[in-house]
């Protein structure tokens, strides 16, 4: 079964229960839901929908985090069962409060990489060195660049 078969049916069914699933694009962001959930009174989840046992790539997973981070429920439904326990949750939701656990597909967590110790010891402290990782004292670069006359060194 295609993800469509699944975002059909779920616009059909929000629609149903007196909601509505708008559809998010964006031409600059990448990773966002597939669909932005409004129900009555002042109720906004966002959705990610799947084809059955299809998982979020990595930018979705962050996009999922920084919404989550700002208090908006985030869900993933790849089949047809998991769509009216979410209609039934969201309808009984309260804005503020948590979200019921438990709905919808299971989202894997963000992986974070580290450095390998290797990598670490070759590269040293960072702390010497300002956010563009230049040199942060200013003579170690005078000799590139005579700042009176505005000719090289």
């Amino acid at each position: 079964m295609r993800e469509y078969v699944v975002e059909n049916e779920f616009v059909k069914a929000v629609r149903n229960a007196g909601g509505v699933a708008y559809k998010l694009n964006s031409l600059t962001t990448n990773g966002l839901p597939d669909r932005m959930v409004l129900f009555f009174p002042g109720k906004c989840v966002f959705v990610e929908l799947k084809a059955p046992g299809k998982v979020m790539r990595p930018q979705q997973r962050k996009r999922r985090y920084q919404l989550q981070s700002l208090g908006f429920p985030v869900y993933c439904i790849d089949d047809f069962y998991q769509i009216q326990p979410f209609i039934d949750a969201i309808k009984a939701w309260t804005p503020g409060e948590p979200f019921p656990e438990g709905i919808g597909a299971d989202i894997p967590d963000l992986e974070y990489d580290t450095l390998p110790e290797e990598v670490k010891d070759v590269m040293g402290s960072m702390d010497d060195f300002g956010d563009t990782l230049e040199p942060e004292d200013p003579s170690e670069l005078a000799m590139f660049h005579n700042l009176d006359d505005g000719s090289e060194s």
